[in-house]
């Protein structure tokens, strides 16, 4: 039977918050760190001090747990991409903002990074979630394209579907960067920053996201 952890600096007292909320923050970094297979309920619930049972009343079940940790990953992510009405460019300068964000929350890059690479597995709990994230997050970058042509801002001939699917790839794929580079800094004791350096450069993913970017603005902006 699991023990209750200690509190960890900064964590605040059980019952001084929302159960839901600081079982799902907890799970959100154990997830991360461990993975769905290494981590228990029982983990989950001795770091939430709170009973399993008690966890099972909010969650129903581990994969309800996990599910909705992943849906809570989205969430954040998708705050304010949806406010800027038919300006595809201002959607894609919300997204720079998104990895400046994501910089400062390690850990939810670090769970995102995780279940994606368990995700691609069909059998694997965060496989539909996987489908669905891909699935909504270049159908909706690829209809603020398509908005943004109707509007008169984007070239009729930019192809929508594979521009939108270029912007994830490289998101994706700058974040595992970030990742290795302040694992690189970590373990050799140097102070792990918001740009860790990769291959002697600095790492900031927001600075090279805007890159892609504007690159694309300068290719496929109507005038």
């Amino acid at each position: 039977m699991p023990t209750t952890s200690p509190r960890r600096p900064g964590r605040p007292r059980a019952g001084s918050e929302d159960k839901h909320a600081r079982i799902l923050r907890e799970a959100v970094t154990l997830f991360a760190e461990k993975g769905f297979a290494a981590t228990s309920l029982g983990d989950v619930a001795a770091a939430s001090d709170i009973s399993k049972a008690g966890l099972l009343h909010h969650f129903g079940s581990k994969e309800g747990l996990y599910g909705a940790v992943l849906e809570h990953r989205d969430d954040v992510d998708f705050v304010g991409m949806t406010d800027v009405g038919d300006d595809v460019w201002a959607y894609l300068h919300q997204w720079v903002g998104l990895m400046a964000a994501n910089a400062r929350t390690p850990e939810m890059v670090r769970l995102y990074s995780a279940m994606a690479v368990d995700g691609v597995e069909a059998d694997h709990p965060a496989h539909p979630w996987l489908h669905q994230h891909f699935l909504r997050t270049v159908q909706a970058t690829a209809e603020a394209f398509e908005r943004g042509k109707a509007a008169g801002v984007v070239h009729p001939d930019a192809p929508s579907r594979e521009l939108a699917r270029t912007v994830v790839a490289v998101s994706d794929g700058v974040q595992l960067q970030w990742l290795c580079a302040r694992a690189d800094a970590a373990a050799a004791g140097e102070e792990v920053t918001a740009t860790p350096e990769h291959a002697g450069v600095p790492l900031d993913m927001a600075a090279q996201m805007r890159v892609v970017v504007e690159l694309i603005e300068a290719r496929w902006r109507s005038a």
